[in-house]
């Protein structure tokens, strides 16, 4: 008898997993891409005289701040006898080991060996494996990558001339409506900022209008590459005559910049955001919002009634779904090859792409985009933002407005 393909789910393949997208540990071809560039670890007030666990990466370490108010970030494990230093006593100068008194800084040196002739003859030594670390807005950055290929840390000009009036915030909760980590692959949260047409559904006729009504109307859309990363502009034309042009970012490996869709910021994007991969199925993301002192940092998604996604029972999770749902719902890590990516995903298929790219620019040797050595250059250009245009604007102050037309 002829077998008939009538496509049910009987002997469907499972289908893979893209290591090249996926895998984020040391020696793989993704993790050592990821390990060329500054990743945010934690929040600063996470950093305290009681050690932290954190993990990153796919390595577990542990984050401290000195009282000298220096931060490090170590390997858990002591180099001398192996036990944890998050048992460790945190000092005027370093980490002190629980076990024999160990002292390490926060580059990993050893300071004293107090069980040892004279505390220590050799102590110079030993040094206790670490990584550099950067404190950016209310963020710790850290470098896990070959000392000889470590980049000067980025700033973003978004962030740069702060106002007397005006502050900086982290907020660290999925999406702006969910827990702070998601139980899945970092790419398949990160890759969905260029992904405009899920808007149009799961944010406006699935789950109902979670942001800006002006989003629901459908807009004209391009993609383009650019020097370091990708954009999506959308330009929607309003009932009143006006156009909202809104341009949305992605820059290689882990930067997202998502202008606020409450729209409640016109002009350039107030702020910006990292997918941190913290393994290969856990994710966490951190925004750094620029906002006047006495405004809340910008709305979250509504749910429902008005509720937020915290208050949102298990049947209004499934009635009103979102970025959480939609994303986690891929699985753990989402199967590649059994995808069938469309005409609408092709600004996701150019993030694949030129991630991949860098794989492999890095696998041969050489420096992948958006990493500079050069300690005098300037803030990091962001073109993200929601703008209005009407027939007196000068669009050559608009970024991408070529888009128009």
């Amino acid at each position: 008898m002829t077998a008939i393909d009538d496509g049910r789910a009987y002997g469907h393949q499972p289908g893979t997993s893209d290591p090249e997208l996926a895998e984020v540990d040391a020696g793989t071809p993704a993790g050592e891409l990821l390990r060329r560039y500054w990743h945010p670890v934690a929040r600063s007030e996470d950093a305290t005289t009681r050690p932290s666990e954190v993990r990153l990466l796919g390595e577990d370490l542990v984050l401290y701040r000195d009282a000298s108010g220096t931060p490090g970030l170590l390997e858990p494990r002591c180099c001398h006898r192996g036990t944890t230093l998050y048992f460790g006593r945190v000092e005027d100068d370093g980490i002190r080991c629980p076990y024999h008194g160990w002292l390490f800084g926060a580059d990993g040196t050893c300071l004293d060996q107090p069980c040892e002739p004279d505390r220590g003859r050799n102590r110079e030594s030993y040094r206790q494996p670490w990584y550099p670390v950067v404190e950016y807005n209310g963020l710790i950055f850290a470098y896990m990558g070959p000392a000889e290929k470590q980049p000067v840390f980025p700033r973003y000009d978004i962030f740069e001339d702060l106002g007397d009036d005006e502050e900086i915030v982290i907020i660290d909760h999925f999406a702006f409506g969910g827990p702070t980590v998601a139980p899945c692959n970092w790419f398949q949260t990160h890759e969905n900022a260029m992904d405009p047409y899920h808007v149009f559904i799961l944010h406006s006729a699935i789950s109902g209008p979670q942001f800006d009504p002006r989003l629901e109307i459908w807009p004209r859309i391009d993609w383009q590459r650019t020097d370091n990363g990708v954009t999506s502009t959308q330009d929607r034309d309003l009932p009143d005559g006006t156009t909202l042009h809104r341009v949305v970012e992605i820059q290689v490996p882990t930067v997202r910049v998502i202008p606020t869709p409450t729209l409640t910021v016109l002009g350039k994007t107030n702020n910006m955001s990292w997918t941190q991969p913290i393994d290969d199925t856990h994710t966490r993301v951190f925004a750094m919002v620029r906002k006047p002192k006495e405004r809340p940092p910008q709305g979250l998604p509504v749910y429902g009634d008005g509720k937020s996604w915290f208050d949102l029972s298990e049947e209004e999770h499934q009635l009103y779904p979102g970025d959480y749902e939609t994303q986690v719902g891929q699985g753990a890590i989402t199967r590649h090859s059994v995808e069938r990516l469309s005409s609408s995903d092709r600004g996701v298929s150019m993030v694949r792409r030129q991630f991949k790219e860098q794989v492999r620019i890095v696998a041969e040797g050489g420096d992948p985009v958006g990493v500079s050595f050069d300690e005098s250059a300037g803030p990091c250009t962001v073109v993200a933002g929601n703008y209005m245009i009407d027939d007196d604007t000068d669009l050559s102050a608009i970024p991408m407005a070529e888009s128009l037309g």
